[in-house]
């Protein structure tokens, strides 16, 4: 595969830095995933019926995790426990987590997503799943192919970088 005509690569990545107008990787890579990013808000916008983004996060957070204390969570969603400890509140009383003394220190208190929790981030994986299939249905088999190599090495080295590199602006009560 051969750089556009006009191009520069950057040294020792392989990476077209610019295009032939002199525009930067990031700002070309970021135009290109335009698209993706309103399919992803779309589907978001469409789960917002049944929970809140940051409900979302916080649920997103535990799976990940594997349950976690209050202050595990809060961590995770970058608030403090006392916020942790309100959506904590609100996503028991909505049947998605539990809440319960943590074994190993009585004052704590451990989280875990509750089936109906997982069939809310399943169903949140399903829509995103069918809304990139009818985009990518009108792709090549390159393009997808291209695509799909290139979201791999980006999530790679995504969870390669240190924590405060994934942070992202809280409003946790939105």
């Amino acid at each position: 595969m051969g750089e556009p005509a006009g191009s520069a690569v950057a040294e020792g990545t392989g990476l077209v830095d610019h295009d032939e107008a002199g525009a930067p990787f990031a700002d070309r890579l970021e135009l290109a995933l335009r698209g993706l990013l309103e399919l992803s808000v779309g589907v978001l916008s469409a789960m917002e019926e049944n929970v809140s983004p940051s409900h979302l996060r916080a649920l997103q957070s535990l799976d990940h995790l594997g349950g976690a204390k209050v202050t595990a969570l809060g961590e995770a969603l970058g608030v403090p426990p006392s916020t942790a400890s309100r959506i904590s509140d609100r996503l028991t009383a909505a049947g998605l987590i539990t809440r319960e003394v943590a074994a190993d220190n009585r004052r704590a208190t451990w989280l875990e997503l509750t089936p109906a929790g997982r069939a809310i981030l399943s169903d949140l994986a399903g829509a995103r799943a069918k809304a990139l299939e009818r985009v990518t249905e009108v792709m090549s088999p390159e393009e997808r192919d291209a695509l799909l190599l290139g979201a791999e090495g980006f999530a790679r080295a995504y969870e390669s970088l240190d924590e405060f590199c994934h942070e992202e602006p809280s409003d946790p009560e939105r």
